[in-house]
């Protein structure tokens, strides 16, 4: 995995050197060591660093705060200060540039890599955001410029609350367990930081996948991803697609595949059918009661290819089946089962980019089919 690289802001030139040592045997590059602010700008336009520890007083005539600012701005970079200042004042005007931390001297390696990995998370999740939310204005590309839209725009207003709505949880929760390490580090044992960055890894991956799926949703929509299809053997595809939820599932779910005849094969994309049936079997496992079955069935005619996914599970309340391919709804019976709302419009998305239909059969408490029917 590669390191972040470093720019040092720091005008006493022994005490850089101890940062860049720290640094180093932390495994971060040190793209260089920068006393003042006209050159520390000079530094970040010419190595491209990933992130700028700042000392608020360094020389010349601005100092550190009024840097932050303008590196913030011109540079989207984010800013670590790392000062021995801490009056009331001097914190005001730092917070007003947004830091993602602020390291107290003396400092040790282990705060300064705690803030460091946190930062750069925040700042990842940050620049995600606003690709998930440019992705959601940019839907409509062309209608929105045009007369007798309101219900797209409000639809795509709809479709921003929503994301909103959804990032705000995981972003919570990377803001608690950041706090607690800024601000609490120094009474917080070793296994309780390790607990609270997984808090953070797991609110990330979450919003990771929400941002996927929101990105995926965009391409289907307005016939972006590239749709290829080829004569594939259907069966060894299937084959192929079960077996990590076997090697992952199998000691919780059994998994049947049948298929009918025992030689299929038909004109599907390969890339865009996998994402559907695996989004399908996840939704069965992970709407199953452990132990439960999940079924594919696979059945061919002439004329088309049927995949059934069939579990056990909760099943779709009747209310919830009309929206059931909206995007960001989500059954009203799932709790706190995790989820974006989104698999199933890209399925249905996925599905008639082949020309085929999905339909569902359901009953609450007594599990799901969906079935996937695709011209030959």
């Amino acid at each position: 995995m590669v390191k972040a690289k470093v720019l040092i802001v720091e005008d006493e030139i022994l005490v850089a050197r101890e940062i860049e040592g720290c640094l180093q045997e932390l495994g971060y590059g040190v793209t260089g060591i920068a006393a003042d602010a006209e050159v520390a700008l000079q530094q970040i336009a010419e190595t491209q660093p990933d992130l700028a520890l700042i000392d608020i007083v360094i020389q010349g005539e601005q100092d550190g705060v009024t840097l932050a600012s303008q590196v913030r701005d011109r540079y989207q970079i984010p800013i670590i200060y790392l000062t021995a200042y801490v009056d009331e004042q001097t914190l005001s005007r730092a917070k007003l540039t947004r830091p993602l931390g602020y390291i107290l001297k003396p400092f040790n390696k282990n705060d300064l890599r705690v803030a460091i990995e946190i930062a750069l998370a925040r700042h990842q999740i940050e620049l995600e955001e606003k690709s998930a939310i440019l992705a959601l204005v940019e839907r409509y590309p062309n209608e929105t410029m045009q007369p007798n839209t309101d219900d797209i725009t409000s639809q795509s207003f709809e479709y921003l609350s929503i994301l909103s709505h959804e990032l705000r949880n995981p972003i919570s929760a990377i803001q608690l367990a950041t706090t607690m390490l800024k601000d609490h580090s120094d009474q917080i044992d070793e296994a309780k930081k390790q607990q609270l960055l997984h808090r953070i890894q797991a609110a990330t991956s979450s919003m990771n996948q929400l941002i996927e799926d929101v990105l995926t949703l965009g391409h289907t929509e307005h016939h972006a991803t590239p749709f290829h299809p080829e004569v594939t053997d259907v069966v060894e595809f299937c084959q192929m697609l079960l077996e990590p939820f076997q090697w992952d599932r199998g000691k919780q779910h059994t998994i049947n595949f049948t298929y009918q005849p025992a030689s299929i094969h038909a004109c599907i994309d390969k890339r865009l059918l996998w994402y559907a049936v695996s989004n399908l079997l996840g939704n069965a496992i992970k709407y199953s009661p452990d132990k439960a079955t999940v079924t594919l069935r696979v059945s061919s005619t002439n004329e088309e290819i049927c995949f059934e996914v069939q579990d056990q599970g909760i099943g779709i309340p009747p209310d919830d089946l009309e929206h059931l391919f909206k995007p960001f709804h989500r059954g009203s019976n799932v709790g706190k089962l995790p989820g974006t709302g989104l698999g199933l419009a890209i399925v249905k998305r996925i599905v008639e980019l082949h020309d085929g239909i999905i339909d569902v059969e359901s009953q609450a408490g007594c599990g799901t089919t969906f079935s996937m029917k695709l011209p030959l």
